[in-house]
């Protein structure tokens, strides 16, 4: 008997630093925060993508807490 354990999660690639400082609303810190693209996939065994869910999104990821932020 095989099971295959599906789920989704969103997988990041890239990164750049903002040209300029913002504040995280969740720890408070003033800092450049990373730009980064992802998009959201149902995957097989929580790792491995198989299909795309979202189309590619921009994101701003604070560097100390790791709070993503999605851009326009």
């Amino acid at each position: 008997m095989f099971f295959l354990i599906i789920g989704t999660r969103f997988f990041t690639w890239g990164s750049g630093q903002s040209p300029q400082p913002m504040r995280c609303s969740n720890c408070g810190a003033a800092a450049p925060f990373l730009t980064k693209s992802g998009m959201r996939f149902i995957t097989v065994f929580f790792f491995i993508p198989v299909i795309p869910l979202s189309g590619v999104k921009s994101l701003l990821q604070c560097p100390f807490c790791g709070t993503r932020y999605q851009t326009n």
